[in-house]
């Protein structure tokens, strides 16, 4: 690649200065009178990135789901985050539209740590009440090691789940649609992407959670895959908030991490510890 190419891929346009929206409304975009404001010089071409980022993927999350083991998932998601990213900034997807600023990892910290406090409260009444303490009780826990747990709820879930997942979607999918239609629209076709991203790991969890008996059948299967993708798109409308109040992804990486890693935590030391 020759030097002046090389340099436009890694510095494609000045994140401090002529942005297609200033920073100063990018730090305030999570205000409702900001979500249908559609970007000053929208980039309307080249869909066929866009298109090629949703087949990637749909790719990496068959591949994920259905063939790929455990001991890869960190590298190959890894490995598909970094290839999301290159499409991304080399067709006018800057590191602000990804909320990927250096600049505001602090706010990211501040407004991620709030959240993540309140999920460690929601996760330790649920495990406290009689009730909801078998949701914990999944045979994956069930069938795990404790060190093999803590890897998962330590090491996995932030690094291939959350950090994975939240750049992937909150930043570059969610960047690249911003570019071209107003926030709203592409909080939404961002958060309904992930949320038929869980269809394969709902599936999955069905047959292995003892709730999961619930949906037995096709009609079952259907219904919970419906209210997976309902359920997660919305939860992706959550983790897309807190990403524009700390214009940063790092609030929604901390958010999910806490969402998953807690109740790994909690599943832990309710089946292996009490």
């Amino acid at each position: 690649m020759p030097e002046s190419r090389m340099k436009a891929f890694f510095i494609h346009r000045d994140d401090h200065v002529g942005e297609w929206r200033p920073l100063e409304e990018w730090d305030q975009l999570w205000k409702p009178k900001w979500l249908l404001d559609t970007p000053d010089d929208p980039k309307r071409g080249d869909w066929l990135w866009v298109v090629a980022i949703f087949v990637l993927v749909t790719y990496a999350n068959i591949v994920a789901n259905r063939f790929l083991a455990d001991a890869w998932h960190i590298p190959f998601n890894l490995g598909i985050l970094a290839v999301a990213i290159a499409i991304a900034r080399g067709h006018e997807t800057g590191w602000t539209d990804m909320g990927l600023r250096r600049d505001r990892i602090g706010r990211g910290l501040a407004v991620g740590g709030i959240v993540m406090g309140l999920i460690a409260v929601g996760v330790a009444i649920a495990a406290a009440i009689p009730q909801t303490r078998e949701l914990f009780e999944d045979d994956r826990i069930v069938d795990s090691t404790v060190p093999f747990l803590l890897f998962e709820a330590f090491v996995r879930v932030p690094i291939a789940t959350a950090l994975y997942e939240e750049v992937l979607f909150r930043g570059v999918v969610f960047g690249m649609l911003a570019r071209r239609m107003a926030p709203l629209w592409a909080a939404a076709a961002s958060s309904l992407a992930f949320g038929f991203w869980h269809i394969l790991p709902t599936l999955e969890t069905v047959e292995s959670n003892p709730a999961g008996g619930v949906f037995a059948g096709v009609l079952g299967l259907t219904l919970a895959s419906i209210g997976a993708v309902l359920g997660t798109a919305a939860a992706g409308l959550v983790f897309m908030w807190l990403r524009l109040r700390a214009n940063s992804v790092v609030a929604p990486i901390l958010a999910h991490t806490a969402w998953n890693g807690f109740a790994i935590i909690a599943g832990t030391i309710i089946v292996h510890w009490l």
